[in-house]
């Protein structure tokens, strides 16, 4: 975006800023703009085999970001094995417990991009949460999405000793809820892999671990905002370590700082892989778009692809869009050619701008 826009327009000041939601990064832009650094981690992936991933140490000492994605992400799973009852969290939660032994106080975790629909009890069985099953004495070991159905009790005493004092806080989408027909499985659970008889299954089992924790906690999380975050991970870290659930752009943006450069700016420049009806839901393009409206700025979106449902972008901030495609292709044409296609298109929204607004100064 940056090289196409000296392209037209070469006296511009360009301020290129990372940004992203719970998703695929967070780890790295957060820990790159604290001056921190990243831990390598050896955990069990969604499908129950070791993978390395990394924790985020921020610069601050204090401060931990655990990255799903990085642990129990769709693009974990190879598409012919993509079948959310057989997911786990499990690696999330070896990843907040590494977090510890690094002696932080506080933990963000980003939920984003998963490949899982356990509800977080792989995450929470590995921090120390036991998940029993009738007549079995030992508990649920690295459990799944298809053991939601199956647990008979609770107990999160060793759990809540060890993470005693910590802060976790959770980057979600808070329009992510956990049941009804906006619900994590019915919504999510078909990119993920799950057929529609799997997603009954999800929900039935997403329903029980809900009464589960409202018959030991008190806590009705059935539309807790937030709680349906990674196939309901945000669920169990509100619901076993009393995480705050926060929207991805806010937490991020108080290490990014993005209104110190959108004041300066006349022009916001932002982009998506496709621009969907889940954009304005507390996607990260609408939720800068909507940052950026404070000071009155254009804000143009250049994106992979655009979806027919895509309208209600314009009521949350975003103006214009801008797609790479140059012609009839395929999705695999535009990501392999994706550098070349995204300057093109911010050299083409910048022909217009150079002709109306001559901006001297851009974000992106």
């Amino acid at each position: 975006m940056e090289r196409g826009v000296l392209d037209i327009f070469p006296d511009a000041i360009v301020s290129v800023r990372p940004i992203c939601d719970g998703g695929s990064g967070i780890a790295r832009v957060l820990a790159e703009v604290t001056g921190g650094k990243l831990k390598r981690v050896s955990v069990t992936g969604p499908l129950g085999l070791p993978l390395d991933a990394e924790i985020g140490l921020l610069g601050d000492g204090k401060t931990a970001v655990i990255e799903s994605a990085s642990a129990a992400g769709l693009a974990l799973v190879p598409k012919a094995e993509r079948n959310p009852t057989r997911t786990t969290t499990y690696g999330v939660g070896q990843l907040m417990c590494a977090a510890l032994e690094c002696g932080v106080s506080r933990i963000i975790v980003g939920c984003g991009d998963s490949g899982t629909n356990d509800c977080g009890i792989g995450c929470a069985a590995a921090c120390g949460v036991n998940f029993f099953v009738d007549g079995q004495k030992e508990p649920l070991s690295a459990p799944n999405g298809g053991d939601l159905l199956r647990i008979t009790s609770i107990d999160s005493t060793v759990a809540e000793s060890r993470f005693s004092g910590v802060e976790v806080i959770v980057a979600c989408n808070l329009t992510s809820i956990l049941c009804g027909r906006e619900g994590t499985s019915r919504i999510y659970g078909p990119q993920k892999g799950a057929t529609p008889e799997q997603i009954v299954f999800l929900e039935k089992g997403v329903a029980h671990f809900v009464d589960m924790i409202f018959a030991q906690r008190g806590l009705d999380m059935s539309f807790v905002p937030g709680a349906g975050g990674a196939g309901g991970l945000a669920a169990s870290l509100y619901g076993f370590f009393r995480a705050k659930l926060r929207y991805s752009i806010d937490v991020v943006d108080e290490h990014v700082q993005l209104d110190d450069y959108l004041r300066m700016a006349d022009l916001v420049l932002t982009g998506e892989g496709q621009i969907d009806d889940r954009t304005a839901t507390g996607k990260v393009a609408c939720g800068l778009a909507l940052k950026a409206k404070r000071y009155g700025l254009t804000v143009v979106a250049i994106v992979g692809g655009i979806s027919d449902d895509h309208e209600d972008i314009f009521y949350n901030g975003i103006d214009a869009v801008e797609c790479i495609a140059e012609g009839p292709t395929t999705l695999e044409a535009s990501m392999a050619n994706a550098e070349v296609l995204i300057r093109h298109a911010a050299s083409r929204v910048m022909r217009f701008h150079y002709k109306t607004a001559k901006p001297t100064e851009v974000a992106i």
